[in-house]
């Protein structure tokens, strides 16, 4: 009986990994095309309503392109900063306006060169439920009455698709 006693105690270990089920694996939501799509379609439409030279992308949580354009004659460097601020938002999960604080010193200057993140407005993480599900960056507007046209532009998108 002691035998099969000490036996069953010392094959204890080497059972529980197999039986225990440990998560080892997450589920992360991400925007879907639909929802990047209404979110570009609704800053293109603003954006030609006010002849706005606007690019709009949408990136999901992985920060692949999932939609973009670019409105009324959006130039090359509204393009490429459209996409800086997008990829800015989805690495921080905070607006790229954000890190233009992080600028007055040495360590934030450092950290936002060497991250390649971009700290101009215009670039808006997407959030669910506290959890990051891609980013949209707008660039190549002009800023009108004191306020970034692609700040309100990529926010006016982000609004019709998750406040209806």
């Amino acid at each position: 009986m002691k035998k099969h006693v000490a036996l069953g105690i010392l094959s204890l270990p080497l059972c529980l990994p197999w039986s225990a089920q440990a998560q080892v694996t997450v589920q992360r939501e991400s925007i879907a095309y639909e929802g990047a799509k209404q979110i570009v379609q609704t800053c293109e439409q603003m954006a030609k309503e006010r002849n706005w030279p606007i690019a709009i992308w949408v990136l999901d949580v992985t920060g692949q392109p999932l939609y973009f354009a670019a409105i009324n004659g959006a130039s090359e460097i509204g393009i490429e900063t459209a996409r800086l601020k997008a990829q800015t938002a989805l690495r921080t999960g905070a607006p790229s306006e954000n890190r233009a604080n992080s600028m007055q010193n040495a360590i934030g200057e450092l950290s936002t060169s060497r991250l390649d993140l971009f700290p101009i407005a215009g670039g808006i993480p997407l959030l669910k439920d506290g959890q990051v599900i891609g980013a949209v960056g707008a660039g190549g507007g002009r800023p009108e009455n004191g306020q970034s046209v692609d700040q309100l532009c990529a926010q006016a998108g982000i609004d019709a698709t998750f406040n209806n």
